[in-house]
């Protein structure tokens, strides 16, 4: 029953609080996995601070909620989020698997997210991943990534590094680091859950770089059709 409750309890957050969806990810950084093809992916990752969480505010870091669709096609993944409060709402991800096919080949992605609309909002984020995973299980994620410094500032390029484990069919962990003190610099961690074939919650932490920013709390909700 407890168990029951929690999932619920996720999945009600994941749709109440503020969002901000990326392609496929860790827990904060882009991941070297790729939606598999002809596969629809929807997703909502949430953010917010303790201080709103105790206060039932749906208030934190981020206050847009953002809808994201991912597809996969072959050896790639391209995705659209729509930010319902913005004049220009649209915002675009792709991904692209260079080499690697099995878990403990050297991986390697190429990408790019937070293509927005308009150049106020556009970071443009582009990045080099490469990932390997070791006998034991744990996946060790190294990359680079850039944006644009007028959305970005001066910590507009940035290192990218995480590790991550299935530890069986249901549990998942993860930590990485987003280097940098932009808006997008930041070190997290999570557990993900998979409740069912197709579907999965993750529960994490940030915490930011720049000391000016309040941690947040992340809730991630992932449905496959």
């Amino acid at each position: 029953m407890k168990k029951v409750i929690t999932i619920v309890c996720l999945f009600v957050l994941a749709f109440t609080l503020p969002a901000a969806a990326t392609p496929s990810t860790l827990i904060w950084i882009p991941s070297t996995d790729i939606q598999p093809a002809d596969k629809t992916h929807f997703g909502i990752d949430n953010y917010f601070t303790e201080k709103s969480l105790q206060a039932g505010e749906a208030t934190g870091a981020f206050t847009t909620p953002t809808y994201g669709l991912t597809w996969g096609g072959k050896n790639f993944e391209v995705g659209i989020d729509y930010v319902a409060s913005q004049d220009k709402p649209l915002y675009f991800n792709f991904k692209y698997l260079v080499a690697g096919k099995k878990p403990t080949d050297l991986n390697v992605v190429v990408g790019v997210y937070n293509l927005g609309q308009t150049s106020a909002t556009n970071q443009e984020v582009k990045y080099v991943l490469t990932s390997t995973t070791d006998q034991n299980g744990w996946r060790y994620t190294l990359g680079y990534g850039w944006g644009r410094k007028e959305v970005l500032g001066d910590d507009h390029n940035m290192i990218m590094a995480g590790i991550d484990k299935q530890l069986n069919d249901k549990w998942w962990v993860a930590a990485d680091y987003q280097g940098g003190k932009s808006a997008l610099g930041a070190l997290s961690f999570g557990v993900g859950y998979t409740f069912a074939p197709n579907a999965s919650v993750i529960l994490g932490y940030n915490v930011y770089n720049d000391g000016n920013l309040k941690n947040t709390i992340t809730t991630q909700l992932d449905i496959n059709f």
